[in-house]
C-alpha cells in the first residue's frame, strides 16, 4: 500500500466505490483523472467544449451514476451541471479540495489580485535553495492533483497559487499558512461585485488550519470595510530600503516586486529560517516573462513588456517604478471594472496612450477627459508603431494592457510575444 492510499479520508474512500465525474478537461481535470485512477477509482471527463476522446456532456444519467463530482476552476458554483450534481445527491468539490485532502505536508496558500505567481515561484525556489523539498502548484500551472498522481513526496511543502476561481468553493483545503498579496478590482465579470470577489478569497482565511496569516494593507482595509475579521498583526509592513534588505541588483529592488519579497520574508522569518539564504535566493530568482520585463531600447527609447497585467491594480503597481510619464499601450477585453476610475488613476503617469481592443474607445474618451492624447488601433503592431513615433529620447514605452487578452489573442503570453515581434519590426 502506498503512502498516498494509506491516508485516504473516509469520505473519499466511500466515493471511490462509485463513478467520479470530472467537470472540465483542462489541466486540472486531467490531473484529477490521473489521481483518481491512481487511487483505483473510475473517472470520466465531462466538458462543454469540442468533444474529443472520452469527453462528454454531464446529463441526468451521468449525475445519477456519479458519487463524487470534481469541478475545474472554470465552472461557477451556479453552473447548471453543478446544480444537477447536487440535486442528484452527489458530493461536489473543486479540484484543490481533492488534492488538499491527500496532501500530508505543509500547505501554503498564496492568493491576491496580483503578484501570486511571482511569490509562489520565489518561495518554492527559496525553499529549494535552503534544501527544503517543496513544489509550486495550482494556478501557476501544475494542479495539486496532477502532482499527487506522479511519484512525488506528499509530505513536502506545497506552495499553492490559488485564484478566486479556485477558492470560491473550497471546503477541504485547510492551509497551514495564508499569504494574501493585495486586493483590488478584478474578475467582476465572474463574481459580480467587489465584496463577492473578496469573500471568494477570504474562504482561504476562514478555512485555514491555524492563524499563520500575512496580508497587504489593502486586504485588511477592504476586509474591515465589509465587516470581515482580519487581525492587524497580519499586515506585512517594512520601513527597510532595498539596500537595507540586501535586494540591490535583484528583481525585488523596486516595486511592486519589493512588496512581494516582503510577503515572502514575513513567512520566512515566522518559520525561523535563515534570512541570508532568502536574500541569496532573491538574487538568483528570475521572474517569468511578460511581467514588467525590460526588453531593451531602440534609438534611446526603452521598451517594457507587462502583458501579464490583466487588471487595473497590476498596471498601477507597475507604473510606480517610472519617475516620469510613460508612453502607454493598453486596452483589451473588459473584466467588469470601472474604466472611468481606472483612467483617472493612471492619467498622471501617462504622456500618451496607444490603445487596442474592445475597451479602446471607452478608454480613449476617459483619458481624453484627463487631457491625455490617445489613438485607437486595429492591431497591436499599429499601436507599437504609433507609440514609437510619438516617443522621445529616453521615454519608456510600456505595454501594460490592464485587461484580458481574449478579444485579440489566445492568452497574455501570445499577446506579449506579439508585442516583442512588433518591436523587432520597427
Amino acid at each position: 500500500m502506498s503512502l498516498l492510499t494509506a491516508q485516504l479520508p473516509e469520505w473519499l474512500e466511500t466515493c471511490l466505490d462509485s463513478q467520479v465525474a470530472i467537470l472540465g478537461s483542462g489541466k486540472s481535470g486531467i490531473g484529477v483523472k490521473a489521481l483518481i485512477e491512481k487511487l483505483g477509482g473510475n473517472a470520466l471527463l465531462y466538458d462543454e467544449g469540442e468533444h474529443v476522446g472520452e469527453e462528454r456532456l454531464f446529463d441526468d444519467s451521468s449525475a445519477t451514476a456519479a458519487g463524487l463530482v470534481v469541478c475545474s476552476p472554470g465552472f461557477q458554483r451556479d453552473h447548471v451541471w453543478i446544480e444537477r450534481a447536487r440535486q442528484n445527491g452527489c458530493r461536489v468539490i473543486p479540484e484543490f479540495d481533492l488534492g488538499a485532502s491527500l496532501w500530508q505536508g505543509p500547505l501554503i496558500a498564496v492568493t491576491g489580485t496580483n503578484g501570486k505567481t511571482t511569490l509562489t515561484s520565489f518561495l518554492q525556489e527559496a525553499f529549494s535553495h535552503t534544501g527544503i523539498e517543496s513544489f509550486a502548484v495550482g494556478n501557476i500551472g501544475k494542479p495539486l492533483c496532477g502532482l499527487l498522481a506522479e511519484d512525488c513526496n506528499p509530505e513536502a511543502i506545497a506552495v499553492c497559487e490559488i485564484s478566486s476561481f479556485q477558492s470560491e468553493q473550497i471546503g477541504e483545503l485547510k492551509a497551514d499558512h495564508v499569504l494574501w498579496t493585495n486586493f483590488d478590482q478584478d474578475h467582476l465579470d465572474r463574481h459580480g461585485s467587489m465584496p463577492a470577489y473578496f469573500r471568494s478569497k477570504y474562504r482561504l482565511v476562514a478555512n485555514a488550519r491555524n492563524d499563520s496569516l500575512f496580508v497587504d494593507s489593502s486586504v485588511y482595509d477592504y476586509g474591515f470595510g465589509i465587516g470581515l475579521d482580519l487581525p492587524k498583526a497580519a499586515i506585512v509592513t517594512s520601513n527597510h530600503s532595498a539596500a537595507e534588505l540586501g535586494l540591490r541588483g535583484s528583481v525585488f529592488e523596486t516595486e511592486p516586486e519589493k512588496s512581494t519579497y516582503l510577503m515572502a520574508r514575513a513567512l520566512w522569518l515566522s518559520l525561523e529560517l535563515d534570512e541570508s539564504l532568502l536574500v541569496e535566493a532573491a538574487h538568483l530568482f528570475e521572474k517569468a516573462p511578460h511581467r514588467m520585463q525590460y526588453l531593451g531600447e531602440k534609438e534611446g527609447i526603452r521598451f517594457w513588456d507587462d502583458s501579464k497585467a490583466t487588471n487595473f491594480h497590476a498596471v498601477l503597481g507597475g507604473l510606480k517604478r517610472f519617475e516620469k510619464p510613460v508612453v502607454w499601450l493598453g486596452g483589451g477585453e473588459s473584466k467588469g471594472g470601472d474604466i472611468e476610475d481606472f483612467a483617472r488613476r493612471i492619467a498622471p503617469k501617462l504622456k500618451y496612450a496607444s490603445l487596442i481592443g474592445k475597451t479602446a474607445i471607452q478608454l480613449s474618451k476617459a483619458l481624453n477627459r484627463d487631457r491625455i492624447e490617445t489613438t485607437i488601433h486595429d492591431s497591436l503592431e499599429e499601436a507599437v508603431s504609433k507609440a514609437f513615433a510619438t516617443a522621445a529620447l529616453e521615454d519608456n514605452i510600456v505595454f501594460s494592457p490592464g485587461f484580458a487578452s481574449f478579444d485579440m489573442f489566445e492568452n497574455y503570453v501570445q499577446r506579449g510575444e506579439a508585442f516583442r515581434k512588433a518591436i523587432d519590426c520597427l
